[in-house]
């Protein structure tokens, strides 16, 4: 209960005093028109007022804030993929999965190449934790065709690859679809993305997952908000993770379902009801 709590102490506060005073009120206003009192004890006071405040606390949050809700779906405009916007785990989701990578697609979990913090990272130790090379191996072939620029660097892969190129890689019940985001530094290996990029990184991922999915479900990460190092709130993030959604779809179809799925730990941080809104009330 304390887990559900805790990231909304603030509206849980408003909603008793909000409680406090719908009691008050009219026990007030009674005894001021009739003249007379009424015997109500302060404990059944105080506890009528906590039952009231979860009533509140629950409506407002599921319904009318919506601060507590858990998934929304917003609706396309000119196409018929269903969009969802929810909070859980990547990693659980059924069909193909976005995992943002540098521009190099490097293989290397060492904290230097590729963080084991990142999405990129955890993804390769996860599930290749043995066998990184059967990742780049999968993803070289992917790539191959693609447009690349040679570099020199003292380690990893030589081949840069533009922002949107996309790679595939399965294992035994999982299927990703890895993106170019960031740009790397050659000097110090530090990857940078902007607004702009995360934007061409979605449509690039897209396009690859238009021809990969087969009307299979895809399911994109809150992209950019970690060691991409944009700097945008993780609320606006979404918003341009969506833009580039139904930019991309307007062009032709990618697949039947798209979820963008949030970390747990951003609930209190982002507000599901926002996107419902503003997205289905506007397009």
């Amino acid at each position: 209960m304390w887990k559900v709590v805790k990231p909304h102490i603030t509206p849980l506060i408003k909603s008793y005093l909000s409680a406090l005073g719908a009691i008050f009120l009219p026990i007030e206003s009674y005894e001021a028109i009739s003249d007379g009192n009424v015997i109500f004890p302060f404990g059944c006071f105080l506890a009528s007022a906590a039952a009231l405040a979860i009533i509140f606390y629950l409506v407002d949050g599921h319904y009318i804030t919506g601060f507590l809700k858990k998934r929304v779906e917003i609706k396309g405009h000119g196409f018929d993929t269903k969009i969802f916007v929810e909070f859980g785990d990547l990693f659980s989701k059924e069909g193909w999965k976005a995992v943002a990578t540098n521009d190099f697609f490097d293989s290397y979990v060492d904290e230097d190449l590729v963080s084991s913090k990142s999405l990129h990272g955890m993804t390769i130790k996860r599930f290749w934790p043995d066998n990184r090379e059967d990742w780049q191996k999968q993803v070289n072939a992917s790539l191959n065709g693609a447009t690349f620029a040679k570099e020199t660097r003292s380690k990893g892969n030589t081949k840069r690859y533009p922002i949107g190129t996309t790679a595939s890689a399965v294992t035994a019940n999982q299927k990703f679809l890895f993106v170019a985001l960031g740009r790397t530094d050659s000097s110090n290996n530090v990857t940078t993305a902007s607004a702009e990029s995360l934007i061409c990184a979605v449509r690039g991922l897209l396009q690859k997952a238009r021809a990969k999915c087969s009307y299979e479900p895809l399911t994109i990460p809150l992209m950019g908000s970690g060691l991409a190092r944009i700097g945008i709130k993780a609320s606006v993030l979404v918003d341009l993770i969506l833009a580039a959604i139904h930019e991309e779809s307007r062009l032709g179809k990618i697949t039947g379902k798209i979820t963008i799925v949030l970390p747990t730990e951003k609930e209190g941080e982002i507000n599901l009801k926002h996107y419902e809104r503003g997205w289905n009330s506007h397009g």
